[in-house]
């Protein structure tokens, strides 16, 4: 278990520097926050609704703390293992969120898994609460790896959750990540991702974010090895009053590797969503192959999408590119699908499905995948009709 003290007057102004330029978190220095949080009871009757694979490895975290009578643990899962941290793959990145506050517990994964492990991390309580959760997972030479993180918040409270993932893939790993925040719109998430690779490993991760009130998912990846492959996705569909930063640096530093990041979203509301992701290649990384994409729809005129894709690149032979669109519902699209019988509520929702299920393409748990996209269609007005079909 980690402990320690933080002070939360930094947010107060991090907004006036450049990597958080539009997203003002000045608001978190304002709540009183419970540093060591309460325990609460979590019945397996709540946890039913949750438990999306009921056959896979499960780790429970409710306030930070491992419930290890809900949880379903096999060997190469650890709580608490002592890491020298110094040396794990976070101190490289330039993060300004922490990645240890109050009294909460770590999981190591190491080995090889034929299924997905499933990590429910759980806020709950009347009163504001602060927690992280450091995860570690660790992918051995020829092994390969597959975590889910379902991150979900609670009630009305501020609750703030800052939780750091850290993958390391050697030679010849798979290491597969999925991490989505559900439940509450009054939550804060801020959240790091640190990936470390070596040569000939894979690393598939996708950000899903359908909760929270702001949400900053940072993305740091350091393509060691060289034929590294690495895919970073991500889906986010928001609605009144509510904020998604997805902000990545992918930084290839040696030949032959492959990046792709392909972030989408629907921003409904005064919903704002902001993407920077920047692709660095070092002078010695030649023919690496990387490209950014982030698409948008906007379903309100309040509705905002700022993209800033940026290359910096030292090498002269790369494939390296970037877009971003941001639009409204096709009305051709809605058109024929109206002249077919179909409402123009379910109509809009099936162009909304159709257009977020193409950065889900790539998950194979078939289990975890329907849990979002059920999700996503609850949100949506005509979503039983679709899940219906």
């Amino acid at each position: 278990m980690t402990t320690m003290t933080f002070d939360f007057t930094m947010f107060e102004s991090l907004h006036r520097t450049e990597a958080w330029k539009y997203t003002n978190v000045s608001a978190l220095a304002k709540i009183d926050f419970a540093h060591t949080p309460s325990t609460y009871d979590f019945s397996k009757d709540q946890l039913r609704e949750f438990d999306i694979a009921p056959t896979n490895p499960l780790i429970v975290v409710v306030n930070g703390r491992v419930n290890e009578e809900l949880s379903r643990m096999q060997d190469g899962i650890a709580i608490n293992t002592d890491h020298d941290l110094a040396n794990t793959v976070s101190s490289r990145g330039d993060s300004a969120i922490p990645t240890s506050d109050g009294e909460c517990d770590s999981i190591t994964i190491t080995g090889t898994f034929d299924q997905t492990i499933h990590i429910l991390q759980i806020i709950t309580g009347d009163e504001p609460i602060v927690c992280s959760g450091r995860v570690f997972i660790y992918a051995d030479v020829g092994c390969s790896v597959s975590v889910a993180e379902t991150h979900v918040a609670f009630g009305e409270a501020s609750h703030l959750f800052m939780p750091c993932t850290e993958i390391i893939a050697n030679r010849h790993s798979n290491v597969s990540l999925i991490r989505s925040i559900r439940g509450s719109k009054h939550a804060y998430h801020l959240g790091s991702l640190h990936v470390c690779q070596h040569d000939h490993s894979e690393v598939l991760t996708h950000t899903v974010t359908l909760g929270g009130k702001l949400t900053r998912n940072e993305v740091y990846a350091y393509l060691d090895g060289e034929y590294c492959e690495s895919n970073f996705d991500g889906m986010y569909m928001l609605g009144e009053g509510q904020h998604v930063d997805n902000h990545l640096r992918v930084e290839h530093n040696e030949p032959h590797g492959n990046s792709r990041e392909f972030y989408k979203g629907v921003l409904d509301g005064n919903a704002k969503s902001v993407f920077t992701g920047r692709i660095y290649v070092k002078q010695d990384a030649q023919q690496t192959d990387a490209k950014q994409t982030n698409q948008n729809i906007l379903l309100n005129d309040n509705a905002e999408a700022t993209a800033r894709p940026q290359l910096e690149i030292y090498a002269d032979d790369v494939k390296c590119t970037h877009g971003a669109t941001t639009g409204e519902i096709d009305d051709e699209a809605m058109l024929y699908l109206r002249s077919r019988g179909i409402s123009a509520e379910v109509a809009k929702t099936l162009l909304i499905y159709a257009f977020l299920n193409e950065s889900l393409q790539e998950l194979t748990d078939d289990e975890f995948r329907g849990a979002i996209v059920a999700d996503m269609l609850s949100n949506l007005p005509g979503g039983e009709y679709i899940r219906n079909l």
